[in-house]
């Protein structure tokens, strides 16, 4: 499949026909190539420099930061020990999110606010925390661009989700996918939608193996230089009732003698926050689909931090287990 090409640089600039094209794209498919993004192409390529540094490290160095000993859902975790559908991923992956203290406070009554707290960093890569913390940085202001553009689309004025985001929560991952030894690894990553609002996704150029559905079919998305991949999540999907859809993708194995290496990055709000629905125009609300639910058949909720909790607790069985097993059972995750 050969996704759609939209310019953050005309998006930003008011340009009313990319800001169409940017609502009609992500009405029927939910994936685009994003260009002009303003990321320098020397800071992609020390992102993925760090990254593989850090999976080329001895298995004990990177259980440093194990994700089983965080009780935030950050950081290393080792080959199957995430799922997806219930069914094991084939890849190695460090998740970060905002640096901040953990809460102390509310968390009977606010329970995700067990998903902020700071991250654990790798001894052995000192130079890994700017970089990160850099990358975030950036990319939630790429995020929140698209995210204006996205309102001024169906309608609304350019703030309209601004004051949900003067607490986000973002969270990204340095993602390597190896080939499985056995050849028998079912899925690098299974079908999924993303819980949050958007997801900014940098593969390594010409690196293969995501597809997106579309019409019962999987295709493949080619990694190309100097663009990132953006998709829906489940958040933004809620909010316009269907009208912009999440799309269904999935990672496939790397095949032998290969390895992929990418770099999601999630733009999610407040975690308090509810998350705003769109009053559409009548002729964009007479082609929204509805509410639906998750991948796991659950309803998805408005609260942001709701949605994503869920999502964790599902993906991470060992991690839920050791930290939060009656949160797990309390919510039916």
């Amino acid at each position: 499949m050969t996704l759609p090409i939209i310019s953050l640089e005309k998006l930003v600039a008011g340009d009313g026909t990319e800001i169409d094209r940017l609502r009609q794209v992500t009405h029927e498919i939910g994936f685009f190539y994003l260009s002009d993004h303003g990321i320098p192409v020397d800071l992609q390529a020390e992102m993925f420099a760090v990254a593989k540094e850090f999976f080329a490290l001895p298995q004990e160095a990177k259980e440093e930061i194990a994700f089983t000993d965080n009780p935030h859902y950050r950081g290393y975790s080792r080959l199957g020990e995430e799922l997806t559908q219930g069914r094991t991923d084939w890849r190695e992956q460090i998740d970060y999110g905002a640096d901040r203290p953990a809460w102390t406070e509310g968390l009977t009554e606010y329970p995700w606010r067990v998903l902020e707290g700071p991250n654990p960093w790798p001894s052995a890569l000192p130079r890994m925390r700017p970089l990160i913390n850099d990358w975030q940085e950036r990319l939630s202001d790429v995020g929140l661009e698209l995210l204006r553009a996205w309102a001024v689309s169906l309608g609304q004025a350019p703030d309209y989700f601004d004051d949900i985001f003067d607490h986000p929560h973002p969270m990204m991952k340095l993602a390597h996918y190896p080939a499985p030894a056995n050849g028998e690894a079912g899925q690098g990553v299974g079908a999924h939608h993303d819980a949050g609002v958007l997801t900014l996704l940098l593969p390594e150029e010409g690196s293969g193996g995501l597809q997106v559905q579309r019409d019962g079919e999987w295709f493949d998305v080619e990694a190309l230089p100097d663009l990132f991949i953006v998709n829906i999540g489940e958040l933004l999907e809620a909010a316009t009732d269907g009208y912009l859809v999440s799309t269904p993708h999935r990672v496939l194995p790397s095949p032998p003698g290969t390895a992929r290496f990418s770099i999601p990055f999630f733009l999610t709000p407040n975690l308090d926050a509810r998350f705003p629905r769109i009053p559409l125009a009548p002729e964009l609300a007479a082609e929204a689909r509805g509410l639906g639910r998750d991948m796991a058949g659950q309803e998805i909720s408005d609260i942001s931090g709701l949605n994503t909790l869920k999502s964790r607790l599902r993906a991470h069985p060992e991690t839920t287990a050791r930290y939060h097993s009656e949160l797990a059972a309390t919510l039916g995750a």
